[in-house]
């Protein structure tokens, strides 16, 4: 497993890279971030970090349309999970059924709701537990994809903002030594 999450990992960095020049990169970005969605298993992060040093002057419209395509992809999981039900659930989830980030995700979103949602979305930690406990929940589908799409665009917008101003201060540095 690992060994092929490498070479799909490399394989969609090529795919930036060979698109960093294109007026379509921020939307190949989107693309990308909805298929690691899909794939539960390549983390987007440092996919996007790279996305933003190709292109460091475009890093909005780069938080702003891969936040669209990670919500998508999270959205196309939720009603997957929807319509597997409880009994495919956890015949088909066993590990993450027992997993800490389940209890977390199912506290969080059995107090709080669709909101919980949006600050998970937010965090640097797995959402695919979530979104499966909210699926099963039958959270409203709208609120769940705003709520998606939000936290992402937040968290999508600090990485991006981050990546395109932190290596300028530290490349000045080494060069003036």
């Amino acid at each position: 497993m690992t060994m092929l999450h490498g070479t799909v990992e490399t394989g969609l960095l090529r795919a930036l890279t060979r698109g960093a020049e294109t007026r379509a990169f921020p939307l190949i970005v989107a693309a990308v971030a909805m298929a690691t969605t899909l794939s539960m298993t390549i983390p987007f992060g440092t996919l996007l970090v790279a996305a933003v040093l190709l292109a460091p002057r475009r890093w909005r419209s780069i938080a702003a349309t891969s936040s669209i395509g990670a919500a998508i992809g999270a959205l196309v999981l939720y009603l997957v999970f929807h319509h597997l039900g409880w009994n495919r659930f956890f015949v088909a989830y066993p590990d993450v059924v027992r997993s800490t980030a389940w209890r977390d995700a199912t506290s969080w979103l059995g107090g709080y709701g669709v909101p919980s949602l949006l600050v998970i979305a937010a965090l640097p930690v797995p959402l695919t537990p979530a979104l499966m406990f909210a699926a099963i929940s039958r959270l409203p589908v709208a609120e769940v994809l705003l709520a998606l799409w939000l936290g992402k665009l937040v968290k999508y917008t600090l990485y991006a903002w981050l990546a395109s101003a932190f290596p300028s201060p530290w490349i000045r540095r080494v060069q003036d030594r």
